[in-house]
This record gives structure tokens, sequence and C-alpha cells, in this order.
């Protein structure tokens, strides 16, 4: 077999690429496709019409053979997912739901900072209200 490089001119035919394991078909006269790294083989028609049956005949056998694997594959991961959650939360449960460096020593600091805050900032709405609210009260007397 001849080997042939990309970016050369060739005649009709089929050519193998070795690199990335494609055929390619050429129709007329012209350049391969690729750079001048890949290398071609020009494959006989004779070949080709010799293999062809053959390689039908693996892809029907092999076929079910990968959709049984990407089953298995699939069941196995869902499996490890499971059993790591599972432990994950074991773990969680097992843990003690103390923490004694807190011994809530910062317990009353959110709150005065909060209600600081609430102080600090006059509530519109609340001062409507609370003035509608008068307004009833002193038309209902």
């Amino acid at each position: 077999m001849t080997t042939y490089t990309g970016t050369q001119k060739v005649e009709s035919g089929l050519y193998f690429n070795v690199k990335h394991l494609t055929i390619t078909t050429m129709d007329n006269e012209g350049t391969l496709p690729g750079t001048s790294d890949d290398r071609y083989r020009r494959v006989p028609m004779l070949l080709m019409l010799a293999a062809a049956p053959l390689l039908g005949l693996a892809y029907v056998i092999f076929l079910p053979l990968i959709g049984f694997g990407m089953v298995a594959y699939l069941l196995g991961h869902k499996a490890v997912q499971l059993a790591t959650g599972t432990a994950t939360e074991a773990v969680r449960v097992l843990q003690p739901g103390w923490a004694p460096a807190f011994a809530f020593l910062s317990r009353n600091k959110p709150a005065k900072a909060d209600q600081a805050a609430k102080d600090a900032e006059p509530d519109a709405w609340k001062e409507q209200v609370e003035k509608q609210l008068d307004e009833t009260d002193h038309e209902s007397k």
C-alpha cells in the first residue's frame, strides 16, 4: 500500500487516515484533507468490498454488548452514589450535635445589633398607619 500525506494531490479512491482512523473518499482527483503530518494509505476497492460484510457482522454482534455494558455502568454508578450518600448521612447522624467552643458566648450579640438597627431607621409605613388610625379614632369620638 502506498503512503500519502495530507495536502498531497491524489487520484480518486478510498484513503485511510492512520492517525485519526477515518476513511476519506475522493470522488475526483484532488488534494487530501489535513496537514502534512497526516498519513493516508490507499485502500483497494476489492478489499473494502470484502471487509464490508465483516464490519457489518461485528456491528451486529457488538452493539447489544455495548448496550448491556452501558446499562451495567449506569446501574453501578447509581449504586455507588446511593452507597456514598447513605454513608455520608449515617456519619452525619453519628456526629455529636454540640459545639463546646461556642459555649453561648455570642448568644445575645446578634439580637442587640438587630434591635439597634431597627431603632435607628424609622418605619414610614408604621408611621402612616398610626397616623390613619389616630385620625379614625378622632373621627369616631
